[in-house]
């Protein structure tokens, strides 16, 4: 079987295996197994691993927007805040689930789940 892109399953939130199961039950709950191909997700060991590189790319951008609010359009500093923030928030929401989803994806590819105790955890 072919390995399918890491990058195409993880951001449209997709079974890292076969590419056409939903890989959460809920936003950001992964789902027990693939309904398509059976994969179980056990593997899956993400947990905040996407918090860290979406503070650092949002705030960039969220901080820049800001500040070319307030110095170029010369607004008080409550304008800049008030564009800004619902940039920031909208961004975290929709980047979140595709992010943690490639840390999923790119976990399956390169086999780095947590093994445990009772095999390899890639049934």
């Amino acid at each position: 079987m072919e390995t399918l892109s890491p990058w195409k399953t993880g951001f449209k939130s997709r079974c890292p295996r076969c590419g056409q199961g939903r890989l959460y039950s809920s936003y950001l709950k992964v789902g027990e197994c693939c309904e398509s191909c059976a994969l179980n997700y056990g593997f899956e060991n993400a947990g905040d691993g996407a918090v860290p590189f979406l503070i650092l790319i949002i705030g960039a951008v969220g901080v820049s927007l800001g500040m070319w609010v307030l110095l170029v359009l010369e607004t008080p500093v409550w304008v800049a805040i008030a564009v800004a923030l619902p940039v920031i928030m909208l961004l975290t929401v929709v980047l979140l689930p595709k992010v943690k989803g490639l840390l999923i994806a790119l976990q399956y590819v390169h086999k780095a789940g947590d093994a445990g105790a009772d095999g390899d955890g890639y049934a």
